[in-house]
């Protein structure tokens, strides 16, 4: 009777044993299924507004697909996005979305990626190894936003005599083109404007630095454009504490954030933004990248449309 009792022990501590085993391993695993599609997006910096939303709409499609995405943030540092790329391929994923600083820098990664069969789709850099491309002409966006405060100008300053401040974020390509974009178009339609100061406000506490020092060395100053929506949120919180909120102050940006619309929809300075609808650009990059590992074929560029919002269509994007 002993002999029995000891043997169903024995049998049950073997069962236990096996069970802990398996749920170990499938921790480690991630719990993964191993035919589940596996997707890396690596991004600049997630902190971004417009991009932190886009991953949101990114991970619905993901998961409407099936597919398992993981998110991989470089926090504005490219060694680190390097480090990133390199998981990827060693965590044996099938398709990467990437958000490069610099295509040359990340160019032979990548290629090492697609060495072992792992799909590449490059977003706003261009690399041009990817399998698709889905981005922008950012010199010609930044041409766009000099040309949407050209227009300004031009009504409140009959002779385009003004004094322009520039936010710009000399850290990545991306923004780099864009702010040659800026430039170039002020001299292109707005001739007579001045530049008078350039710096770096990517992001809301940098623009507010950026908003103070403007105002104070240069109190005439008329005109803001940016890189970036993020950037002249944090340049309007200063202007606005200068009381430099006269009907001739104007600000230009991109990227159609919640703020901005709602501050454009109240007539204040902040005259314009520029719509990109990355949310939609986000999901049709998973439905990409999940098309490519199924063999089929996709798009080899696919650039997103400009939408100027102002006064006149703001009501539009902000019922969407």
């Amino acid at each position: 009777m002993r002999k029995n009792k000891l043997m169903v022990l024995v049998v049950l501590l073997l069962f236990l044993m096996s069970t802990l085993l398996t749920s170990c391993t499938q921790a480690a695993q991630g719990n993964n299924d191993s035919d589940k599609v596996k997707i890396g997006f690596s991004i600049q910096d997630i902190s971004n507004p417009a991009w932190s939303e886009m991953w949101i709409y990114m991970q619905q499609k993901a998961e409407e697909l099936g597919v398992e995405i993981v998110l991989s943030d470089a926090q504005a540092d490219p060694a680190k996005q390097i480090d990133s790329l390199e998981n990827f391929i060693q965590g044996g994923f099938d398709a990467i979305i990437v958000h490069c600083f610099n295509a040359d820098s990340a160019t032979s990664t990548l290629q090492k990626a697609k060495d072992n069969g792992i799909k590449v789709i490059a977003y706003d850099t261009n690399v041009d190894i990817a399998d698709s491309y889905f981005g922008l002409d950012n010199y010609a966006v930044g041409k766009q936003i000099a040309l949407n405060a050209s227009k300004f100008i031009e009504e409140k300053f009959p002779d385009g005599k003004v004094e322009v401040g520039v936010a710009n974020y000399p850290l990545n390509q991306v923004c780099l083109d864009r702010a040659e974009g800026i430039v170039a178009g002020m001299a292109e339609y707005a001739p007579n404007a001045k530049i008078v100061a350039e710096a770096q406000a990517g992001y809301v506490d940098e623009g507010i630095v950026v908003g103070e020092n403007f105002m104070q060395a240069h109190p005439n100053m008329k005109i803001v454009v940016g890189i970036d929506d993020a950037g002249l949120l944090g340049i309007y919180e200063s202007v606005v504490a200068a009381n430099k909120t006269a009907d001739d102050f104007g600000m230009f940006g991109i990227d159609a954030l919640p703020e901005a619309l709602k501050l454009i929809s109240e007539d204040t300075i902040f005259r314009s933004t520029i719509h990109l609808d990355l949310n939609n650009i986000g999901e049709r990059m998973v439905q990409a990248a999940y098309d490519l590992t199924q063999g089929k074929e996709v798009e080899k560029v696919v650039y997103f449309p400009l939408n100027t919002v102002d006064i006149n269509n703001v009501s539009e994007y902000l019922e969407k």
